[in-house]
């Protein structure tokens, strides 16, 4: 719409219709001219004003010059012409070649010699091809053409017309054979001659009917009148020369020169045609139709005129055959009727019919009337509460309408704003114009897709506000757009928001790299202070188990020195402080153990539990045969996801937990077990140990808590160590007992891929 009106005035002038010119104006010059020789011809040839030469002579050169010009416009239509029509067209200028040679060969012997030309002679060869080469033409002709349904109407015409020909050569040749004064074999080859035409008559009519010849309709009705009045021509000549009566100042004389006549008009009118790509036209269809309508009047009327004309030649048998031709031609007249009456009654019924779908119609289209008033009511209801402008624009005729909200968007009343591409175009900004066009020409190129553009239209007050428009085409048969139809929306608030938006993103990213950079120098801070406190604790951890190696260590020699002179008591005091050393010594292990898995790396990796269970049971056999216990291991093949240390951490401190809290009973048992629930891997460690109250079961799992501190070692850390290790695997870890009947403790973990097949079996 930016390029102006002109641009859109040439898409409009290039989408008009196209005009074609018929083939019937091109060949009226033609006609007249034609109309005039003819008259010419008759006058001259029937006034008596010319001596009987002359008047042969006249005939002669109006025959020859016919025939030539026929020849010609034939050879001209079948260059215009590709295919079968060419070859018909030549066969059709062969035909007429044919006749305008022997047409010259006669005139040799009238005009040149000055005798009367011998008959027969080397001019009736050229007569005799004329009817069977355009009987050729006319097959190949036929080749080329949609067959139409051949109905009982067609049927019936060409009946009819074989009765009329009938009753016309009876009534005009019954008399002149009676009486036939010339030799059979002159009757023979004038009958052939004019036979031949005769069928090629017959034939054209039938393939008229029977073929659909859209834009060669024309030109084939003008061969096929053309092969009518050579046989009608032929016919009264025949009967001329039969009674040895013929005159070359017979008005039927003049036939010949209007068959060609008429058969060039039907090649120039092809010529035409093809020149102009003409169609078939509804006129010349409903002509055809006239003409198979009133045949058998016309018929009646030829052979009206046929028996007046020879009114005075009636004999006994002419009449008796010309009766049986007419009743043959009443029956098939009658046949012809009935047919079209009953055919009539299924018009009427269709007809009936139709009105009543047509009035049926007519109240759908009147309820389709009076809904679309009230959608377009809804849509401007809806498009004035949206806030919506509609815009419709016909790039035919470059006219442009814009809905009262359009315009009232930019600050307009209705009637303040004419409906113009200026309207628009001059109120783009100028540094979206260029990109708007690029947008409107890339449209108008691909009309299929959808047109979208967000552009600042200028408003009343001056400012510049956003807007959002779209549209789509209505295509005509070619695929162009004829008519763009779309909508208008003021999206500056939500221009002005997005813009805040960007503004707020822009600080808020400046913010996130001042937090990045702040949690990176922190988390700095935290590697170097973790770093510390590992080297500190691991000092600690030194320097503490250094006097508690000396105090273990000086005790056992005190021991072992003075074993003769302590008391009892002086070495139950000296073995308590080593007992003392030693737990101290395991406290502070543990508690490395304890700050080791906080921080070490977790390796994730397929187990097979049974292969791992059995390794670990293997590597405290001593401590097993030591408590006396008796294990019991079902455990299920799948393998889980764990990380090796963290699992040898967690079953073997739940293990020592159970030996040590069922060394008392009678036979220690523990039982490992596993499930698969709720897509879990379930292990299991169940003891017969002295168990504890549930109400402990959690903080059973806290750092230094112990519920049962005398009578059993331990430092509190182990329980806790469990829970950190199968937290830091992603699982679970509980626990359930009752007092004096043993516990159970469960750990929930992942189950691995089957396909995996990496395997931890050591512990």
């Amino acid at each position: 719409m930016v390029a102006g009106e002109g641009k859109f005035a040439d898409v409009a002038a290039a989408s008009g219709p196209i005009e074609h010119d018929s083939s019937s104006k091109g060949v009226r010059p033609l006609v007249k001219i034609w109309a005039v020789a003819l008259t010419l011809h008759a006058v001259l040839i029937s006034s008596g004003w010319l001596d009987y030469k002359t008047t042969t002579i006249v005939n002669d050169v109006a025959w020859t010059l016919a025939s030539l010009l026929a020849t010609i416009s034939s050879f001209r239509a079948a260059l215009a012409l590709h295919g079968r029509d060419r070859v018909a067209w030549l066969i059709f200028a062969f035909a007429c070649g044919t006749w305008a040679i022997g047409q010259l060969i006669w005139d040799f012997f009238e005009i040149y010699l000055g005798v009367p030309a011998p008959f027969p002679s080397y001019a009736d060869v050229g007569y005799l091809l004329f009817g069977p080469m355009m009987l050729v033409g006319l097959f190949v002709l036929r080749a080329t053409q949609e067959e139409r349904r051949m109905t009982w109407l067609r049927v019936a015409n060409l009946g009819l017309i074989l009765c009329s020909l009938a009753s016309v050569l009876v009534t005009t040749l019954a008399r002149p054979l009676e009486e036939m004064p010339r030799s059979l074999q002159s009757v023979v080859i004038v009958a052939v001659e004019n036979g031949t035409i005769a069928i090629a008559f017959i034939v054209a009519v039938y393939f008229l009917w029977s073929y659909r010849w859209g834009d060669r309709l024309l030109a084939y009705g003008l061969v096929t009148l053309s092969l009518g009045v050579q046989t009608i021509t032929g016919m009264l000549y025949t009967r001329e020369l039969i009674g040895d009566s013929y005159a070359t100042t017979s008005l039927f004389n003049v036939g010949w020169m209007l068959a060609f006549a008429l058969h060039q008009w039907g090649a120039e009118a092809q010529v035409t045609a093809q020149a102009h790509g003409r169609v078939e036209s509804l006129p010349v269809r409903q002509s055809q139709g006239w003409v198979e309508a009133l045949v058998p009047s016309f018929l009646l009327f030829c052979v009206a005129i046929s028996a007046t004309w020879f009114s005075a030649e009636t004999t006994a048998r002419s009449v008796y055959w010309r009766t049986i031709v007419l009743i043959g031609f009443a029956i098939v007249l009658a046949s012809r009727e009935g047919w079209l009456y009953w055919r009539g009654q299924q018009l009427r019924a269709a007809l009936d019919n139709s009105a009543n779908a047509l009035t049926r119609a007519h109240e759908r289209l009147q309820a389709v009337d009076s809904q679309r008033s009230e959608l377009e009511r809804v849509i401007d209801v809806t498009a004035l509460a949206g806030s919506v402008g509609l815009w419709e624009w016909e790039t035919s005729s470059n006219v442009v309408r814009y809905s009262p909200q359009w315009k009232r968007q930019l600050g307009y009343a209705d009637e303040e704003l004419p409906n113009t591409f200026d309207s628009w175009s001059n109120r783009v900004h100028p540094a979206d114009a260029a990109r708007v066009r690029a947008i409107i020409d890339e449209f108008m190129r691909h009309p299929e897709s959808e047109l979208v553009m967000e552009h600042r239209l200028r408003h009343r007050d001056g400012s510049y506000r956003w807007v959002l428009s779209k549209g789509s085409a209505l295509l005509d048969a070619q695929g162009r757009p004829v008519r763009i139809m779309g909508s208008l929306v003021d999206i500056t608030p939500f221009k002005e928001l997005e813009q805040s938006l960007r503004d707020s993103e822009r600080r808020y990213r400046e913010l996130a790299d001042k937090l990045e950079s702040r949690v990176a120098q922190r988390t700095r801070e935290l590697s170097d202070a973790y770093r510390e406190s590992r080297n500190f604790a691991h000092a600690v951890a030194h320097d503490l188990k250094a006097p508690l190696r000396a105090i273990n260590g000086f005790c056992a020699l005190l021991a072992e020195s003075a074993s003769t002179t302590l008391s009892d008591t002086e070495r139950s005091y000296i073995e308590r402080a080593r007992q003392g050393s030693m737990r101290m010594s395991a406290l502070i292990d543990d508690l490395l153990d304890y700050s080791r898995l906080e921080h070490r790396e977790q390796r994730l990796q397929p187990i097979d539990c049974q292969s791992f269970v059995r390794a670990l049971l293997d590597s405290m056999k001593e401590e097993i045969r030591e408590a006396g216990a008796q294990i019991h291991i079902e455990l299920d093949p799948r393998p889980v996801l764990a990380d090796s240390e963290g699992l040898r951490i967690a079953l073997s401190n739940l293990i020592e937990n159970a030996l040590k809290f069922s060394r008392q009973t009678g036979q220690p048992r523990i039982g490992i077990e596993s499930s698969v629930e709720y897509g879990r891997y379930l292990l299991k460690v169940r003891d017969n140990g002295i168990g504890f109250d549930v109400a402990y079961r959690d903080k059973i799992f806290e750092i230094f808590n112990r519920l049962h501190a005398s009578g059993y070692e331990g430092t509190g850390i182990g329980l806790a160590l469990v829970r950190k290790a199968v937290q830091r695997m992603e699982g679970e870890v509980w626990a359930e007992a009752t007092p004096g009947a043993g516990a159970t403790f469960s750990v929930s973990l992942k189950l691995a891929d089957a396909t995996e097949t990496a395997t931890a079996s050591g512990a």
